[in-house]
């Protein structure tokens, strides 16, 4: 059980296996066991894979719940959890139709095509295997009338969970899964970075629910940190430094003003504490900096300055940051200050 909200059990379901497989020819098995591993632990309940992923990774690592996108009759044999697209159904000889009958089959069908399956026989699908979730694909707007009668329809005439796997052409699959999960679906998909997958990322959804709607996270985001790098190293991609959640500068700052409000109270310009998904806040001194950030900056590296005129040190600072064309590191800024104490 990854997050309760209100009470709901809410299942996550991670995407990212089949993206980095179809993405990457050569594939590390220790690292994506690592990996798996690390998602699991932070929330996911479900790794979704498919008919690539199982050809390429033949010993799929123990100890973790799959679902497994349906393409052959011989993906079904191995898998209790079995996800099969709507439109494709309709193509399925009677030998595959019975190697599903004792399958948990979650019916993928895009919004646009919901009223079909309501019009069609329906009956017919549902009375010939286990359809347990429909997944509602290709949501890319957020709605503002919310999705609570939408979703309570489709559990009405079916009698099924609702999860929703929102798309990111709009850039609102963090709003819209956020939005399903409290309007009753039983769970999202999601992927981690899935931003660059036109997917809602695993890890803002999942803190999203925690921080922003007080959902009880049965994970630990404080393995974040560790799983950004193992997802560098297995994908051989660097993940956006501003990327919202695991970018490894979205803590960063520099400004005096900025700087003066994180020593006053830190929730001025964060909504979560870094410490809480395994990162650290950093403050960084260059041309934009002023005399209050280098203060805070001398003391946290244990520089007396006492009797030094911060504001002439300030000028070297934005000086020599201004010919670098970037911020003054920490052993810079040491040997600066010290040519400089010397100097006065």
């Amino acid at each position: 059980m990854s997050i309760v909200i209100d009470k709901h059990r809410k299942i996550i379901i991670d995407r990212t296996l089949p993206e980095i497989v179809k993405a990457n020819r050569n594939i590390d098995l220790k690292l994506t066991a690592e990996f798996l591993a690390l998602i699991k632990d932070l929330g996911v309940d479900f790794i979704e894979i498919n008919q690539e992923v199982v050809e390429k990774i033949t010993e799929l690592p123990e100890g973790l719940k799959y679902i497994c996108r349906f393409e052959n009759a011989f993906d079904a044999q191995k898998f209790k959890y079995v996800i099969l697209n709507y439109k494709k159904l309709r193509y399925l000889d009677e030998n595959s139709l019975e190697k599903l009958k004792d399958k948990k089959i979650m019916l993928e069908v895009s919004i646009r095509d919901l009223d079909k399956i309501a019009m069609e026989e329906s009956d017919k699908i549902f009375n010939s295997m286990d359809v347990v979730c429909i997944r509602v694909k290709d949501v890319v707007k957020y709605n503002l009338s919310g999705w609570s009668r939408f979703i309570e329809g489709i559990k009405d005439r079916f009698s099924v969970y609702v999860d929703f796997c929102a798309s990111n052409k709009y850039y609102m699959a963090t709003s819209v899964s956020l939005e399903a999960c409290v309007d009753g679906a039983d769970s999202v998909s999601t992927a981690f970075n899935g931003q660059i997958y036109n997917m809602a990322p695993l890890e803002e959804v999942v803190l999203a629910l925690k921080i922003i709607k007080n959902g009880e996270l049965h994970g630990n985001l404080k393995l974040l940190a560790k799983a950004v790098g193992v997802y560098e190293k297995l994908t051989d991609k660097k993940v956006s430094p501003m990327k919202a959640v695991i970018g490894k500068d979205i803590f960063k700052y520099e400004s005096g003003i900025h700087v003066d409000g994180i020593e006053k109270n830190p929730r001025n310009y964060e909504p979560y504490n870094p410490c809480d998904i395994g990162g650290t806040r950093t403050m960084y001194i260059g041309k934009h900096s002023g005399k209050k950030a280098v203060m805070v900056k001398l003391k946290e590296l244990n520089v007396d300055y006492e009797g030094v005129n911060i504001e002439k040190f300030l000028d070297k600072i934005r000086k020599v940051s201004t010919e670098l064309k970037r911020n003054i590191l920490d052993d810079e800024l040491l040997k600066m200050f010290n040519d400089f104490k010397k100097s006065a």
